[in-house]
């Protein structure tokens, strides 16, 4: 099965300095990372007391560590009341790389092992903030930095060897590269998926601009055609009859009545060709749209396929052919616009098997959840550069007046719409299937 290709990707917007991308995410895994901040540091504390025997001044780093625990503890709480501030990431970052400088000051300076830190709230400003605000962010860390080996409190060192040291700097480096990858990738892994929603959402709005669009054209069509329409299908009809019985007369007096009879074909014409248009004008219909939002129904499939059964002609009701599986026997969704969007990929699949006249078969199964709407045909097919293209407005490989190139494109949409989607297959010479998948509803 392949799957329809993916439209064209929307331009991002262009980067706003001092902005805040995707906040929500970025606050979430930066309040986290606080978390796991004032839990090591209280670690780290108790070591060096402990089994180190290095003197720590507890009274300004208890201090630090309670600023953190606070600020971290009402950014989440403001967090669950409203959607916090833009500023909050970016001071959060600084902040904390101020508190860190402070803590280094008491802790050796540029000496501890820990001060490789620092490019962990750099990480996070590149992934997090906006440009200009994770330059401001390096800025602080390597000023701080800078200052540590100025101004600093010396680490005491007699009870330490030379192994403890390097260990220590080997487990800085460690816990550094372990909050890059875990921390900061999940961060970036989230936002990227975020990006991808939000084009999706634009893509949507897009296709929704082009929908209100095509209502405005096909209400206007329907409105300033479907009158003369039926008037023209009216007297087409009616001098049809009127000239059949003039050819029936001059055939009773003259015995011949072919030039009447010929007349008579041609308004025949004039009708068929009426309707003709006529159907066009439906296929131009999208108030299959207006059904999405409605309550939900439940339907027997066997009702279901006598309602789709209606739609086809005579002809096609012979080579229609319908297949379920044996655990579907009731869909609770919104019946009608499935029947529409259905509908069309099965007299798309007449159209394409009308040379060939053979059968076209719709499957209908359960899997994963959803059910399943599988349309084949044993025509012509179509090649994968037409098979990519398949979908777009007013795209259509049907000679004129066959098709107006919506069709596919209001099933797509309304796939979507209805938290499902549309698949196609085809090869030339091997025919076409569609998959129209949705998720059931619950009957409200």
């Amino acid at each position: 099965m392949t799957d329809l290709p993916a439209e064209r990707t929307l331009s991002n917007p262009a980067p706003r300095d001092f902005v805040v991308s995707d906040q929500p995410i970025a606050l979430t895994w930066l309040t986290r990372l606080r978390w796991l901040a004032v839990t090591g540091q209280l670690a780290a504390v108790g070591v060096s007391e402990a089994l180190l025997g290095v003197r720590v001044p507890l009274a300004p780093v208890g201090v630090i560590i309670l600023i953190t625990f606070a600020t971290n503890l009402a950014v989440v709480w403001q967090m669950r009341r409203k959607t916090p501030a833009a500023w909050i990431v970016p001071g959060l970052l600084l902040l904390d790389v101020v508190l860190l400088t402070v803590l280094l000051y008491f802790s050796g300076g540029a000496e501890n092992p820990f001060s490789i830190l620092y490019l962990v709230h750099v990480v996070m400003a590149v992934v997090g903030v906006g440009t200009t605000w994770a330059w401001v962010i390096v800025a602080a860390a390597c000023g701080g930095y800078a200052a540590l080996f100025w101004a600093h409190l010396p680490l005491d060192k007699d009870g330490l060897s030379y192994e403890v040291l390097a260990f220590g700097q080997w487990l800085g480096l460690v816990l550094v590269s372990g909050l890059i990858v875990f921390f900061v990738g999940r961060v970036a892994r989230e936002l990227r998926s975020h990006q991808r929603e939000l084009e999706l959402m634009r893509e949507r709005a897009v296709k929704t601009e082009q929908l209100a669009s095509l209502t405005t054209l096909a209400a206007g069509a329907a409105h300033e055609l479907g009158t003369p329409l039926g008037t023209i299908a009216v007297v087409a009809k009616e001098m049809e009859r009127a000239v059949e019985r003039m050819a029936e007369q001059i055939a009773l007096v003259t015995g011949e009545g072919d030039g009447a009879a010929s007349l008579a074909e041609d308004a025949r014409l004039i009708r068929l060709e009426v309707e003709r248009c006529r159907r066009i004008l439906d296929r131009m219909r999208v108030d299959i749209l207006e059904d999405l939002n409605r309550r939900a129904e439940s339907m027997e499939v066997r009702a279901v396929i006598d309602l789709l059964r209606d739609d086809l002609t005579d002809e096609e009701k012979a080579r229609f052919e319908v297949a379920r599986g044996p655990d579907v026997h009731v869909i609770t969704a919104p019946v009608r616009a499935i029947r529409q969007a259905v509908g069309v990929l099965i007299h798309n699949a007449f159209d394409a098997s009308a040379q060939t006249q053979k059968p076209v078969k719709l499957s209908i199964y359960r899997e994963r959840g959803r059910i399943i709407f599988a349309v084949e045909d044993q025509g012509e097919g179509m090649p994968q550069d037409v098979l990519r293209r398949v979908g777009e407005p007013f795209f259509t490989t049907k000679p004129p007046g066959k098709g107006m190139g919506l069709g596919l494109f209001l099933v797509r949409h309304v796939a979507e719409r209805l938290g499902g989607e549309l698949k196609m297959s085809s090869e030339p010479g091997r025919g076409t299937r569609s998959v129209f998948e949705v998720p059931e509803r619950e009957q409200n």
